[in-house]
């Protein structure tokens, strides 16, 4: 057995339910989007010659967990903003990574701050659906991911080329996600060919407005407090998916 197969063993015993190797160079080739707090593999890890993906299904709501403190900046600048799946998915990647040290000598770092959906994508693992989330044939949107880099080469993955959203029958009239959104925040149509950051109006969505110092009414009937500042992220757009659907 050779080291992917060995990664990727080890990975799926390690609790991910998902793994592939993306190209990392067509990640590289996306560069950094400093608007979104994303950088470029090589920015991240220095010395980076392959790109793990692996995902974890979301097998309960509760795992959509996050904490948020109030910012006039919204998401992307709040003072305070811990997501339960980041901690899972990264402790768990850091295990792995621990392993695979201990064993190859291998070093790596674990992220989020990359273009983990396309990465994704291009690993084999799934298709941008019209929700711009990853799509994957057994668990739908339900996935939550983590890139692990590494600066050991691995060979990538097939990427994945069906158009799973094409495919559905109950999304011939209408993507099922797009009427999901209370706010109308996802752009209606395919995900490809709209230039990143575009296909969604980050201002419509309900998870862009649980930072606001005054939340207006409007966001709060559907944010999922568990708390004053503990919720559960809005995922509307990905239980309307059929893909995955229990």
């Amino acid at each position: 057995m050779g080291l992917k197969e060995e990664i990727k063993e080890r990975a799926l015993t390690a609790g991910f339910d998902l793994v592939g190797v993306s190209d990392i160079e067509g990640v590289e080739r996306l560069g950094p989007m400093p608007e979104r707090r994303l950088r470029s593999p090589i920015e991240v890890l220095p010395g980076a010659r392959s790109l793990l993906i692996l995902g974890i299904a979301v097998k309960d709501e509760a795992m959509n967990l996050s904490v948020s403190g109030a910012s006039a900046g919204g998401i992307f600048e709040a003072t305070l903003y811990y997501n339960f799946y980041y901690e899972i998915t990264e402790t768990r990647a850091w295990r792995l990574l621990r392993w695979l040290s201990e064993k190859s000598g291998v070093r790596g770092i674990p992220t989020h701050s990359i273009h983990i959906k396309p990465a994704a994508v291009l690993a084999g693992l799934g298709f941008i659906g019209h929700n711009t989330q990853v799509i994957t044939e057994k668990y739908g949107p339900r996935v939550r991911f983590v890139a692990l880099l590494l600066d050991e080469e691995i060979e990538p993955d097939e990427p994945f080329t069906r158009d799973l959203c094409g495919e559905q029958p109950l999304c011939s009239e209408g993507s099922l996600c797009v009427g999901a959104c209370p706010y109308r925040a996802i752009i209606p149509g395919p995900s490809r060919g709209v230039p990143l950051g575009e296909k969604v109006n980050i201002d419509r969505c309900v998870v862009s407005h649980v930072s606001d110092i005054e939340i207006d009414k409007k966001w709060e009937r559907f944010i999922r407090r568990v708390s004053d500042r503990g919720f559960l992220e809005c995922t509307l757009c990905n239980l309307a998916c059929p893909y995955g659907a229990e």
